[in-house]
Order: C-alpha cells, then structure tokens, then sequence
C-alpha cells in the first residue's frame, strides 16, 4: 500500500479534513468555559471568541485561553493582553489569522492563536483570574478544523490506498469521455 496526502485545508496538508462551529453552551455565572473534548479527530482551532461581562466587584479579571491535554492539564497557555476592571463589556477574540501579540483596542481584546494539531480527547478552555459571582460569559463561538487519521493512526497528512497506477488511469479515463 502507498501513502498520500487526501486532502488539504491548510498550506500543510493533514489528512481529510473539515472546518465547523462548535457549539458551546453558555456558562453559569462566576466561571469560565471548556471547549469538549473530541475522541474522533485530531483537531486545530481557527478561531475562539466570547464576551465577557464583569459585574460591579473592583477586582481586576485576567482572562486565559489553554490547551488541555486528555487529562486536563494545560499543555499552553495564551494570557490576553491585559486586565478586565469592574463593570465593563469586553470581547475577546483568539485567531490563527492574527499575527500580532496581544492587543487591546477600546472593549476589544485580541491575540494570535497558535496553529497546533490537538489529538483526539485534547481540548482549550477559558478560564478568569480572580472571577466574580456576577461575571457573566456569553456569545461563545468556535471554529475549528477536524481531520480523521485512521484507526491505528495515519502518518499526518496521509491515507493508505492500493497503488494500482492502470486502475488509477482507467478511472481517469472514464471520467474524461
């Protein structure tokens, strides 16, 4: 059998892939949130975004993105740029496609998400430093790119076929008349 590359949603190729919105429920009050864990696919995060509302305590939230590993230990952690105060609305906003470090503009918040291939039953939360009760998370949104690599595991980017090249130029050919 050969190897090769099936599909590519990226510069890098990493097997047959698709790109989705992961739902994540709005957290209760006072806490942060995790994005669940997968145990089909391998996984990359393009984009995770939220709103964090902080209620009226004076304490100077600092809010935190990580990669988790399958038992929950956080393999990166990505701080945002600064400090949320008492009684503001803020957005955050991680993506691959920022390539600056951290910047605060106005109630926005963003930074550079590293593009990191997550195994099956790896996750990314959020968490808030020094929370409040009345703090509130909402408007989660999540996309992600989410690729198969076989039952015992693909070299990355690969898919084991019969390397058959007549049979591969027939089909060429009856495709083409």
């Amino acid at each position: 059998m050969a190897q090769y590359t099936y599909g590519l949603t990226r510069t890098v190729g990493h097997g047959h892939a698709f790109t989705q919105r992961l739902a994540v429920a709005k957290p209760a009050a006072g806490v942060g949130f995790t994005i669940p864990p997968d145990s089909r696919y391998w996984r990359v995060f393009d984009l995770i975004a939220f709103q964090l509302v902080t209620g009226s305590n004076a304490a100077n939230r600092q809010v935190t993105l990580q990669y988790l590993d399958g038992e929950g230990v956080a393999i990166a952690t990505l701080p945002a740029a600064s400090v949320q105060t008492a009684s503001l609305t803020y957005q955050y906003t991680w993506s691959t496609e920022f390539s600056n470090f951290n910047t605060v503009v106005g109630l926005a918040v963003t930074g550079p998400l590293p593009y990191t291939i997550l195994p099956p039953g790896f996750s990314a939360a959020v968490a808030i430093g020094a929370v409040d009760a009345a703090d509130q998370v909402s408007n989660i949104r999540v996309m992600s790119e989410q690729f198969v690599t076989g039952d015992e595991g693909y070299v990355v980017g690969t898919v084991d076929v019969e390397d058959d090249p007549l049979a591969r130029l027939a089909q060429i050919a009856t495709f083409s008349s």
